[in-house]
């Protein structure tokens, strides 16, 4: 069954193509939208020596009338890119009677350009630009269907901040597949990195203290110090920043905390050693410049050009290097491996540097050549010092990749966010709420639930579990005058009595009290319903909605039906372990959940990201039940787990956050800095698992990444670098008793 879809409007059709700038993907989008329109096949065009050099990339023939030339192209310059294409081809000896050259930017004085060039090629010309593409939008369902394969595909939204968008190809990308490969490992080396990385931001946060000079660091000033090196609020190094700061400042010291100051500096002999390091960097770093600039002004010489600021395009072009194909091109540094790929994509990235640069336009395209020749000859015959630098850098782009600190990653989940659909338990939102007075950086769940819901996910509850929380509230307020009023004494008294109480809830009410932010126990639960639960259903619905955001829906307004007899029986099978009235609920729930993700056809919709809908739980180990009532028609557990979203989306760095970060670290001093401690095995299994992605059927690569993102976000077995605890447990479990 096929799914007709609407008429395109036009002005949308017009912005998606203007996010297009990776010409691979409008590539793949041109040549299947030109067969629609046009009736075609097309071929690569044979005899060009080489692409890169030559830059004749992304050059098609009709098949059958070959001498037909196609040329795709994002280019801005679009004229003198188009005058030197014609005349590249001429000056390869490519025969040919035609060229169409089709961008997705409007081409500006087309027919002048078009009697222009006919003049000096004698050659037919046509242009097909944005405004050519979009007069064909609606042309045929066919034309439809090939720009929402597009649009599905490579066009991911951003919720927050705003609504953003960016195209790329994640699929085919080996970053995404490496990465979710990676998480899914049970040998994981990326969970000590967070010790490494906080150490050398702990050393470069504390850089200028001296104890002799009484300048020394506070803890939040340390931390300042730290959000200012990475450009953005690293919350999930924040618990290991913590850890590491205590075991440098223990024998062996790396740091020294002075207790009266109540301040962190360097010793001398870390000072010394961190300057000996820095001027052996800076020295590198000079070394690699003058020796990289003497190369390219070699290939401008023979073209006689001349280019201001030579520095800060070497800049630029390894900037966009690492931004755009830094994996495959830190494993050809440090392994020597992926030279395909970076010669695929070489071409393009300096071209767009080039184009965003301050060169005149008569000379962008020998600059172009030049700088890929110069490039190509440092990465393969470069210096000592070259590839010392690389290296350095590749080990950085490493690490942060791991750490999810990469644009490609955070594309993909914060795109995911934004489709996501989740259903929230009582086991998330009793916990979530009895953190109402803790510290912030100790909210867990309540940081769960906020960061999901500002990373756009949509986040539900049903009538089951209101009914569920509401009557959790009843036996609260009956176990506190039945059990605790008559005694709080006792437990304000004693902090390990106070931890020791089963109910979360009014462990909470004690732990607040004792620190005086909350006077009785009425004044703690009116924070989110009346304490006469005469209402506690609506004061419910109210508050979830204005804390976390999320949205109340009955049953009614689900518009499915589940079956009664699964319901019975899947009933049943949990009553082993559950109440008959909890039981019944999550029951309900879970075949909820498998009805929505049918109703809305999510298993060919959801692409890479697999599944929309879910239930956020604790409670993972119910999925077995299901497995056992239903054998393999439900293959794909309902569960997400919450430590799947507090260390994926709620903490991890938005795509705005690792543009700046990146901009600063590629390249620069520290760069090169935070490369020192890499573990060697990490880059070994990267390695692997790109190696792995180049023998995976590009047909079959959704349906894997699918699969792949499905088990991070259910399989209960998998090692988090952050799990979600309460506080209060981390508390008892420290006085270890």
């Amino acid at each position: 069954m096929t799914t007709e879809r609407e008429p395109l409007n036009t002005e949308g059709f017009k912005f998606a193509m203007n996010q297009i700038n990776d010409g691979f993907v409008f590539e793949k989008f041109g040549l299947s939208f030109l067969g629609a329109i046009l009736g075609y096949e097309f071929i690569p065009v044979g005899g060009v020596k080489d692409k890169g050099i030559d830059g004749l990339e992304y050059i098609f023939g009709r098949k059958g009338f070959e001498k037909n030339i196609y040329q795709l192209s994002t280019e801005k310059a679009s004229e003198q890119k188009l005058e030197n294409s014609i005349q590249k081809l001429v000056d390869n000896g490519i025969d040919f009677d035609s060229i169409t050259y089709v961008t997705n930017r409007v081409f500006l004085n087309k027919d002048t350009v078009i009697d222009r060039l006919f003049d000096k090629f004698k050659k037919h010309l046509n242009i097909f630009d944005q405004n050519w593409l979009t007069s064909y939008a609606n042309h045929t369902e066919s034309t439809v269907n090939a720009y929402y394969t597009f649009i599905d595909s490579h066009l991911h939204e951003f919720s927050k901040p705003g609504k953003s968008y960016v195209v790329s190809d994640l699929a085919n990308d080996s970053r995404l597949f490496v990465f979710l490969r990676q998480q899914l490992d049970n040998q994981r080396n990326d969970l000590k990195l967070d010790d490494l990385l906080a150490d050398t931001l702990i050393l470069f946060g504390l850089e200028g203290t001296d104890p002799d000079k009484d300048i020394l660091k506070t803890k939040p000033e340390l931390f300042d110090s730290i959000r200012k090196y990475v450009k953005f609020d690293p919350k999930i190094l924040d618990e290991t920043i913590d850890k590491r700061l205590n075991v440098l400042s223990t024998k062996p010291r790396k740091i020294k905390y002075h207790t009266q100051k109540c301040g962190y500096c360097l010793p001398y002999e870390t000072r010394l050693e961190i300057q000996n390091r820095n001027l052996a960097d800076e020295q590198l770093l000079d070394n690699f410049y003058t020796q990289t600039e003497s190369v390219i002004k070699k290939y401008f010489k023979d073209e006689n050009v001349v280019v201001r600021d030579l520095s800060k395009l070497i800049d630029e072009t390894i900037h966009k290097i690492f931004y755009q194909q830094g994996l495959e091109f830190s494993n050809y540094i440090l392994h020597g491996k992926s030279q395909k790929v970076i010669e695929k994509d070489l071409q393009e990235i300096i071209s767009k540097v080039v184009d965003e640069s301050s060169v005149v336009d008569k000379n962008k395209e020998v600059v172009k050549t030049a700088l890929l020749m110069a490039i190509r000859d440092i990465v393969y015959n470069g210096t000592i010092e070259q590839k010392k630098y690389f290296k350095s850098l590749s080990n950085t782009y490493m690490m942060m990749f791991l750490l999810q600190w990469n644009p490609q990653i955070a594309t993909y989940f914060e795109s995911m966010a934004s489709k996501m659909i989740v259903y929230v338990c009582t086991s998330i939102l009793v916990p979530t709420l009895s953190e109402y007075y803790l510290l912030s950086e100790n909210k867990r769940h309540w940081n769960l639930l906020k960061g999901a819901h500002q990373a756009g996910i949509r986040l539900y509850i049903s009538d089951a579990i209101v009914e569920e929380l509401k009557h959790h509230f009843y036996m609260l307020k009956n176990k506190y005058e039945t059990f605790f009023r008559q005694n709080e004494h006792i437990y304000l008294n004693s902090e390990t009595e106070t931890l020791y109480i089963d109910e979360i809830m009014i462990r909470a009410y004690f732990y607040a009290k004792a620190q005086k932010k909350v006077f009785t126990f009425e004044d703690f639960i009116s924070n989110f319903i009346d304490p006469d639960l005469k209402t506690v259903k609506d004061d419910l619905i109210s508050y979830l909605k204005s804390e976390f955001g999320i949205v109340y829906f009955n049953d009614d307004a689900l518009k499915i039906k589940i079956c009664d007899e699964e319901h019975e029986k899947l009933t049943q099978r949990l009553q082993e372990n559950k109440s008959p009235v909890k039981a019944a609920t999550d029951s309900k729930i879970i075949l909820s959940i498998y009805k929505l993700r049918e109703k809305n056809n999510e298993t060919a919709t959801s692409g890479i990201f697999g599944y929309r809908t879910w239930w956020l739980s604790k409670d993972s180990t119910t999925y077995k039940a299901v497995s056992d009532v239903f054998g393999d028609k439900y293959p794909v557990s309902c569960y997400l787990r919450p430590d799947f979203l507090y260390n994926h989306i709620a903490l991890a760095p938005k795509k705005h956050e690792i543009d700046g970060l990146y901009k600063e670290v590629f390249p620069s001093l520290l760069g090169v800095n935070l490369s020192f401690h890499l573990p060697t095995e990490v880059t070994d299994f990267v390695q692997e698992k790109i190696a792995e992605h180049g023998t995976k059927n590009p047909e079959r690569l959704n349906s894997i990444l699918s699969r792949l993102s499905e088990k991070l976000k259910s399989d209960p077995t998998i090692r988090n670098r952050k799990s979600v605890k309460l506080f209060l447990d981390d508390e008892l479990s420290k006085i270890g008793l």
